[in-house]
């Protein structure tokens, strides 16, 4: 089923494929409910104040024991790793991990290393060990072991990983933004162009959906937002989450991503309410020629090519080829959770 990039979007029509409500009179409530859950999703790391994060640095309580901690040397211990090791401790190269150390350090808080007012015991923590705490946690290590490893308090990785995380939100050479520029759309289409086997050129884009996993929602968070936990429950993965969009370039690397709907929303509705939709239908702003590559989940339009659905023949050769570019996000995907 094919849809205009033209055409009105019928909202009823899709809630009533979801089966989640009887009633037009509610429809305009749980819309409203849902981009109300969007906005927290995406805005979970703000949401904890930034000073409370920061108190933990303001200073001791008055008659507090000192616990002797010896600090880790973050920079003895990258040279102690090979690279291998290092890569597999922290998800990217040793050269990576600096030039982003480099990138978000004007963000992070003082060390307390020129603090006027009473001192650090075990010495300061250094941006370097906020960015290695940050990073271990992200690639799924015990916050209790990568404390012990840093020579810090228990509670200070989560603090160091929302720390990171500010910082890497304020740090505008990070962005993710899909090119604008129809200089840089041609020059990624080329990169797909080279990775096709028949010089397939009109690919701006690869595009998919992945659950990204989360905790069963409290009942007090169901509660505030209007519906229940089973809008979050994916019945084909069996898991809570949220559904990420994205879309990443030849070489694997995200150009787009958004992450605002519950994972039970289809990978067509969850495009289709985005703002790169609304960007890719304006005339003009894609060039001639271009467009994305998703799988049948999204509808065939002037800035989107789907497979042929039971298809045979050339169609069928046609799935082949098309599909050769559009695993791209998938492999990016794979790289992402592993």
């Amino acid at each position: 089923m094919s849809r205009s990039g033209s055409d009105p979007f019928n909202y009823q029509e899709h809630l009533d494929e979801e089966e989640e409500l009887d009633a037009l009179h509610q429809a305009k409530r749980r819309k409203e409910a849902i981009i109300y859950a969007s906005t927290i999703a995406t805005v979970a790391a703000a949401s904890i104040p930034f000073g409370a994060l920061a108190s933990a640095h303001q200073g001791r309580v008055l008659g507090a024991v000192t616990v002797k901690r010896q600090r880790l040397a973050v920079e003895d211990y990258c040279q102690m790793l090979s690279d291998k090791h290092f890569r597999r401790r922290y998800r990217m190269g040793k050269e990576s991990f600096w030039n982003l150390l480099h990138i978000v350090g004007d963000n992070l808080p003082s060390t307390g290393e020129n603090r006027k007012n009473g001192c650090v015991p075990n010495g300061p923590i250094s941006h370097a060990a906020h960015l290695s705490m940050a990073l271990r946690i992200a690639a799924g290590a015990d916050p209790l072991d990568v404390a012990t490893n840093h020579g810090v308090n228990d509670n200070q990785p989560m603090v160091s990983f929302w720390l990171v995380m500010d910082a890497i939100h304020k740090s505008p050479q990070l962005d993710i933004q899909f090119p604008t520029l129809h200089e840089e759309q041609k020059k990624v289409a080329k990169e797909f162009e080279s990775k096709s086997s028949i010089g397939i050129s009109c690919c701006v884009g690869a595009i998919d959906g992945i659950l990204i996993w989360i905790h069963k929602p409290s009942d007090s968070d169901c509660d505030m937002l209007g519906f229940g936990q089973t809008k979050f429950f994916c019945g084909r993965k069996k898991k809570f989450g949220l559904n990420m969009q994205a879309v990443c370039d030849a070489k694997r690397r995200f150009l787009w991503v958004d992450i605002r709907y519950p994972g039970t929303t289809s990978d067509f509705f969850a495009f289709d309410q985005s703002s790169l939709k609304d960007k890719l239908e304006q005339p003009g702003f894609l060039h001639s020629g271009l467009c994305l590559f998703g799988d049948a989940a999204y509808a065939n339009s002037s800035y989107m090519c789907s497979p042929f659905r039971s298809a045979t023949g050339t169609q069928d050769d046609f799935n082949f080829f098309q599909s050769q570019l559009r695993i791209t996000i998938e492999c990016a995907f794979g790289m992402l959770v592993h």
